[in-house]
C-alpha cells in the first residue's frame, strides 16, 4: 500500500475528467416546453429541443440511445403526448399520440427499450406504450386516483404506482390480468423507486414528511425514515446501495444507504441566484433525481435555479451545476456521449 502523502498525491494528479461523469443529461423544462440535452462531464448545454406543453418526466433506454419526455399538458389542458429524443443525434425523433390516454407523467422503459411504461393519470391506468410508434399495447387499471409517479424493478414484470389522495401504493404484473394491490402507506405519496431487484419500494409521503421502505412480499412497511420538509423524488441506484432523496421545502438531498436505511449524507442546496419563478420560495428546490448506471453520481434538478447539480455520492457533496431552461423538473441520464456533428 502507498504511504498516505503518495496516495494525496496521486488523487490531486488525477485528470478532472476521472472525476467527472461522462454522458448525457436530459432535463425537462416544465415553463419553456423545452428538454435541455447536457454534457455530463462539463454541464455544456448541447441542445434545447421542443416538447409538448407541461414536460414533466424523462425516462432513458437501457442502451442509452433513446429518452422520451412526459408532456403533462397545462391547468385546464391535459397533455397525451410523449416527445422521444434521439439522444446522439441530439434531436427530436418523433411525437407519439396516447389516444383515449391524457396525463402521462412517470415513465420507464421495460427490458428490450421497445416498450415503454407510462402513468395516464386521468383514466387511472399505466399504459405499455410501443416506443416506436405509440401504440398502446397494453392498459393496467391501477385501482387508485391520482397514479403520478411509477417505478419498475430491472425484470420489469412489476410496476408500483404512488397514489397521491388514495394514500396507497398500487402494486401489479406487467402484463397479465391480476386485479391491482394497494398497499397503505402515508398521505399524499408521489416519489416512488424500487429496489433493483424488486424487493423494496420507496415511497414518500409529501404530507406526513416520511419515505417509508415497503417490503413488498409481504406488502408492509419495514422502515420510516423521518425529517424531511417534503421528500419529492426518490432514486435507487443500479447497484442496489443508494437511497438518494430530493427535499425542495428544505433545500436539502439526502444520500441513504438501501441496506440499512442510515442517512450517509445530508446534502444543503445553497439558496443563491433564486429565481422568481421558485416554487418554494426562498429554496433552490432541488426535485428531479437520476443515478448513473456505475452508481457513482447523482443529478438533481434546482428548480429554483433554474439549474442541475452534480453530486458526488461517495463525498456528499454538489460538484457541479449546469444551466436548464425554466422550471427544472425531471431529470435523465445516459451513458451516451451526444455525436459532435449534433451539438448545436
Amino acid at each position: 500500500m502507498l504511504p498516505r502523502p503518495l496516495v494525496l498525491a496521486a488523487l490531486l494528479a488525477t485528470p478532472l475528467a476521472a472525476q467527472r461523469p461522462t454522458g448525457t443529461l436530459v432535463v425537462s423544462n416544465m415553463n419553456d416546453h423545452t428538454a435541455t440535452l447536457l454534457d455530463a462531464a462539463t454541464g455544456r448545454v448541447l441542445a434545447t429541443l421542443p416538447t409538448g406543453e407541461g414536460p414533466h418526466e424523462v425516462a432513458v433506454s437501457h442502451d442509452g440511445r433513446t429518452a422520451v419526455v412526459t408532456n403533462y399538458g397545462v391547468r385546464g389542458k391535459p397533455g397525451s403526448t410523449i416527445t422521444v429524443i434521439d439522444v446522439p443525434g441530439a434531436r427530436v425523433a418523433r411525437t407519439l399520440t396516447l389516444a383515449g390516454l391524457e396525463r402521462p407523467h412517470g415513465a420507464a422503459f421495460l427490458p428490450g427499450d421497445t416498450l415503454l411504461a407510462v402513468t395516464a393519470e386521468a383514466q387511472r391506468a399505466v399504459a405499455v406504450v410501443d416506443a416506436r410508434d405509440g401504440r398502446v399495447v397494453a392498459t393496467r387499471p391501477t385501482g387508485g386516483r391520482g397514479s403520478h409517479m411509477l417505478a419498475i424493478p430491472a425484470r420489469g414484470d412489476r410496476v408500483f404506482t404512488a397514489n397521491i389522495p388514495e394514500g396507497t401504493v398500487s402494486a401489479f404484473t406487467t402484463f397479465g390480468a391480476d386485479s391491482a394491490r394497494a398497499i397503505p402507506v402515508g398521505r399524499q405519496p408521489e416519489g416512488i423507486a424500487v429496489s433493483p431487484d424488486g424487493r423494496h419500494v420507496w415511497v414518500g409521503s409529501n404530507r406526513d414528511s416520511t419515505v417509508l421502505v415497503l417490503d413488498v412480499a409481504r406488502g408492509v412497511a419495514v422502515d420510516t425514515l423521518r425529517g424531511f420538509g417534503m421528500p419529492y423524488r426518490i432514486a435507487v441506484s443500479p447497484d442496489g446501495r443508494t437511497a438518494v432523496i430530493s427535499d425542495p421545502v428544505r433545500a436539502e438531498i439526502r444520500v441513504v444507504s438501501a441496506g440499512d436505511r442510515k442517512v450517509r449524507h445530508t446534502i444543503a442546496v445553497p439558496a443563491d441566484s433564486l429565481v422568481a419563478t421558485a416554487e418554494v420560495p426562498g429554496s433552490a428546490s432541488p426535485e428531479g433525481v437520476a443515478i448513473s448506471r456505475d452508481s457513482r453520481w447523482a443529478f438533481v434538478t434546482l428548480q429554483g435555479r433554474n439549474r442541475v447539480a452534480t453530486v458526488d455520492l461517495a463525498r456528499g457533496a454538489i460538484v457541479a451545476t449546469a444551466p436548464t431552461g425554466v422550471w427544472s423538473d425531471g431529470v435523465g441520464y445516459s451513458p451516451v456521449v451526444v455525436a459532435p456533428g449534433a451539438r448545436r
